[in-house]
């Protein structure tokens, strides 16, 4: 199902990513990671956009290198651009 579905895969980045900001892990990093590499080419795919699909690959590649800090304002960044391509989390 969420292999080609880009809002359902976005929804479920969204649920994961907010998680591991707060409370990172090793094992949520590793799921998380997967997330990003499968979403971040149905981004490009979907929307041709590449800045938004660079950051949720980047986000992926910096668990769990990056400090939250860095993390959140990649989190929001990524939101951001995603509302403003028409693709908003489910609330």
């Amino acid at each position: 199902m969420l292999a080609d579905d880009l809002q359902a895969s976005f929804d479920h980045f969204v649920r994961k990513a907010g998680a591991y900001v707060e409370s990172p892990g090793m094992m949520a990093a590793l799921e998380l990671d997967g997330i990003c590499e499968r979403l971040y080419p149905l981004v490009a795919r979907h929307l041709g956009d590449t800045g938004l699909a660079n950051r949720v690959r980047d986000f992926g590649r910096g668990l769990p290198r990056k400090s939250p800090e860095e993390l959140q304002a990649l989190f929001d960044e990524i939101l951001a651009l995603a509302r403003e391509r028409g693709l908003a989390p489910l609330d």
